[in-house]
């Protein structure tokens, strides 16, 4: 048990009132094995992160018999917040008219970034966040078309007519260009894309020649054409004999789950069994999706760490990348946000363009 003394933090202790402040705050000192929380202590502040944040909002549910979402900690991160939200008594985010930005998870299946993250958008602007099916109880889904109709659902309920925005996390692209092909049937074309520095899933390299070409000279030899060529027909021979096996995909889940399970051994904070199969059939579905194409408006924000190129540059005619992001992680933080929102104020603000024939693949730019 730690003390909340020994967190120095800058909030004074003020102790809950009422049912619901002290279920809560109960939950918060469970979940971070504190002696005690104080109704305005913030999430974050005593150590919050993604996992502790999937199972604080399992208790809380669990708890107050009310729905809260990992997302909701985005923007009530204290007892007392989260109290007034569920009672009812918050101020619902969008007075200034702004359309919705829609954010689409990476491979965890929920999005939980930092302060900072939500405090770079314009005021007034509301994040609607996407949260995995089945994740806390629930029907749990093998392809990425079905998650993909879920969100879609719910977009079209929460905002049923204006100009779509989709933002996604890493491998989240592979849902976000499902999702603007399924509201492209329906008559609702997503008005501007952005995607954060996407990758296609684990298992499944980008770019296999230059994957190859860096393995090798890591062994200290320069690969000569002929031998890239021979492994390349090695690796399709290889692919292709996995997806044949892939009928039966039970080994392939069941490794995922495995995996899953030792990360969650590792770590603090242990997610309930239901979070780890749907998590696992999240990476099995993206594992086999095959990514859909895109005609309109995407901005892709990217770092070092990623190729910007395979195959976003195939799939999206229309793409433009800025490189912008120092590392990865950014995706999450002040900077990834910043440039997301002037993306979409652009957007909105522009006239509605004529369809171009094709425009260049790629326009690169070191600023938003």
């Amino acid at each position: 048990m730690i003390t909340r003394d020994s967190l120095a933090l800058g909030t004074a202790y003020e102790a809950p009132a009422g049912e619901i402040e002290k279920s809560i705050a109960g939950a918060f000192a469970e979940v971070f094995e504190l002696d005690l929380v104080g109704v305005n202590d913030e999430f974050f502040d005593i150590g919050g992160d993604s996992l502790r944040g999937e199972v604080l909002s399992g208790l809380i549910s669990e708890r107050t018999k009310r729905d809260f979402q990992i997302s909701d900690l985005i923007e009530h991160t204290t007892p007392r917040q989260i109290a007034r939200f569920l009672g009812g008594q918050s101020k619902p985010a969008g007075q200034t008219g702004r359309p919705p930005i829609f954010l689409v998870h990476g491979r965890l299946g929920y999005t939980l970034p930092k302060p900072e993250f939500r405090q770079a958008f314009a005021g007034g602007q509301e994040l609607f966040v996407f949260e995995l099916p089945g994740i806390r109880g629930g029907r749990a889904f093998d392809r990425t078309e079905d998650i993909a109709a879920v969100y879609v659902a719910k977009l079209v309920e929460h905002y049923p007519q204006g100009p779509i925005l989709i933002a996604s996390f890493c491998v989240g692209a592979l849902i976000a260009l499902e999702m603007a092909a399924q509201l492209a049937a329906k008559g609702r074309p997503v008005a501007q894309l952005v995607l954060l520095d996407p990758s296609l899933p684990e298992s499944r390299p980008v770019n296999v020649k230059r994957e190859l070409k860096k393995k090798a000279r890591k062994k200290g030899r320069e690969p000569s054409k002929l031998w890239v060529n021979a492994q390349l027909l090695f690796h399709r021979i290889g692919a292709f004999a996995n997806s044949m096996m892939r009928k039966n995909s039970s080994a392939d889940l069941e490794r995922f789950r495995e995996r899953l399970l030792l990360k969650e051994q590792r770590g603090r904070a242990k997610s309930p069994a239901e979070s780890i199969d749907a998590r696992a059939r999240l990476q099995l579905a993206l594992l086999q999706t095959r990514p859909q194409g895109f005609e309109g408006p995407v901005d892709l924000l990217a770092s070092p760490e990623r190729d910007p190129t395979e195959p976003w540059v195939r799939l999206m005619p229309h793409l433009r990348v800025h490189k912008v992001l120092q590392k990865h992680s950014d995706i999450s933080t002040a900077v990834g946000a910043r440039v997301m929102q002037s993306i979409f104020d652009a957007a909105l603000a522009a006239p509605p363009p004529a369809r171009p024939e094709r425009a260049p693949s790629v326009a690169a730019s070191s600023a938003g």
